[in-house]
């Protein structure tokens, strides 16, 4: 998996070891239901264009690392109002690609130390989760 800021087309490499667990649980459809005087049922819906979340938490603690080195460009990246970025899987069964940006309402990035220390050096490996909002052509 990678992501890829599309403004530069710089790539940070992410580990496979992500899971997406609110994958399955977006509502694309949203919906009013409401009774009218006499009892008849009235339904409103529409299809949203955009805004699915993609939140990537480590699948355990042994899984889901990313290098200090890259951590640090991830958070720059997380700070810079109107960009977007490219979120592409690079499994066998998934090669799926997503423009996202950052989702700060619900907290775009966190991290911990794998080892439980502070980091000796831009190539220790820190726990991750990143929240990302799902856009549709980029806007």
């Amino acid at each position: 998996m990678k992501l890829i800021r599309l403004a530069t087309s710089e790539t940070v490499p992410l580990e496979d070891g992500f899971l997406w667990p609110d994958e399955f649980s977006w509502k694309a459809i949203e919906q009013n239901q409401a009774y009218a005087m006499d009892g008849t049922l009235h339904i409103q819906e529409g299809k949203k264009k955009s805004g699915r979340p993609i939140t990537l938490q480590p699948a355990d603690p042994q899984m889901g690392w990313i290098k200090l080195r890259e951590l640090r460009t991830v958070l720059e990246w997380s700070k810079l109002q109107g960009e977007n970025f490219r979120l592409q899987f690079e499994q066998p069964h998934d090669s799926r690609q997503f423009t996202v940006k950052f989702n700060h309402q619900d907290g775009a990035l966190e991290a911990t130390p794998v080892r439980g220390i502070p980091a000796v050096s831009l190539d220790d490996y820190f726990n991750v989760t990143l929240r990302f909002t799902e856009l549709d052509d980029g806007d």
